[in-house]
């Protein structure tokens, strides 16, 4: 692969698919982004290998072929100026990257951070958008999207070992910090829903339960998502990024995953059926047609609600903890605290008051 000038390694600790770096490149007009899949520490931690990699990352780079075959659609994302896809069957192998626009000034959000309901609209209505490209794509283009990431990306990092490894970070002191006896009950709830049979029965939902598939962004997080921070604090919406994980399947993962991230436990139950009333307008506006109803979403946010929230209290424990033992006592470590552990139990007691 071309050697580029590193400015900057911006991926450090964002991460765990690929290495993003900043690089100079004249041509592109200065800095832009680099991105190259793999990661060594992800695939020593959670034994993932190249041909999930390359899958990916060959997902991702057909993912912007499509978006920039549909602007009528409006999506907001960086601007590509190379698209090269990992080739294992090469001699040698090639690698594959992505250089893109570097959008300066925006916001890095992480998990304790939090939006409010009214910023998320645009980005909502943006995911609305990028599901409506799938009822374009050719027979060509649909056959190559993944119809079984669910089952394949997340049984590979959900074995019983991981889940062993996450799960046990609600030993102790995190229970204890539980304000709920419904929260402290959902803990016990995690491994049913991670496992296996519960993850293909998901990625095979809208075929169970009759609901249209559409182009699902499948990683939908907020950290995946780009925000100007205005000058009164709030944030908008500018672009959203990481294509990898791409699939055929219910608009609901996407949702309840951006949902389940983004927003405290109040502002989440205070405000998901209006979030989702706005996806289903922005959806039918932009689409020939509505490809499912307004109770059909509802109901299927409620099953995919249960695995997101799920994951973001199996997965992230281990990040909080890390985070708050670097922190001095006092007023800055407590509130921290606080926001993770009010997002904490609202997720937990919701997926034990919804597992029937």
């Amino acid at each position: 692969m071309v050697e580029y000038k590193v400015v900057n390694d911006v991926g450090s600790g964002k991460g765990m698919l690929s290495c993003v770096r900043l690089i100079y490149e004249e041509q592109y007009g200065g800095n832009v982004i680099l991105k190259v899949p793999g990661c060594d520490a992800t695939r020593e931690r959670f034994l993932i290998d190249d041909n999930t990699f390359c899958k990916l990352h060959n997902t991702e780079v057909d993912t912007y072929q499509f978006l920039q075959k549909h602007p009528d659609k409006q999506v907001l994302y960086p601007k590509v100026f190379e698209l090269e896809k990992m080739d294992l069957n090469a001699e040698p192998v090639i690698q594959g990257h992505i250089i893109m626009e570097h959008l300066e000034g925006v916001t890095h959000l992480y998990c304790h951070d939090s939006l409010k309901p009214n910023e998320l609209e645009d980005a909502v209505k943006n995911i609305a958008r990028f599901h409506s490209i799938g009822a374009e794509l050719t027979e060509e283009e649909a056959r190559i999207v993944p119809r079984d990431f669910l089952k394949s990306w997340f049984s590979v990092l959900f074995t019983k070992a991981n889940k062993e490894l996450f799960i046990g970070n609600w030993k102790g002191r995190m229970t204890e910090w539980l304000t709920s006896e419904e929260a402290r009950e959902a803990i016990g709830d995690l491994d049913g829903i991670l496992s296996r049979e519960s993850l293909e029965k998901l990625n095979d939902d809208c075929e169970i339960e009759g609901v249209k598939e559409v182009l699902c962004h499948g990683d939908s997080s907020f950290h995946n998502l780009l925000f100007d921070e205005l000058p009164d604090g709030s944030r908008k919406f500018r672009a959203m990024i990481d294509f990898q994980s791409v699939n055929w399947g219910n608009a609901a993962q996407d949702l309840s995953r951006l949902f389940v991230t983004a927003l405290t436990g109040k502002d989440r139950r205070d405000s998901e059926d209006r979030l989702l009333r706005v996806y289903h307008d922005e959806l039918t506006r932009v689409s020939k047609e509505t490809p499912f109803t307004w109770d059909q979403l509802k109901e299927s946010y409620k099953r995919f609600f249960q695995l997101h929230a799920a994951i973001v209290c199996a997965v992230t424990p281990g990040l909080f903890l890390r985070t708050l033992d670097t922190m001095e006592e006092g007023e800055e470590k407590d509130k921290f605290r606080g926001k993770m552990i009010e997002r904490y139990v609202a997720l937990l007691e919701d997926i034990h008051r919804n597992k029937n």
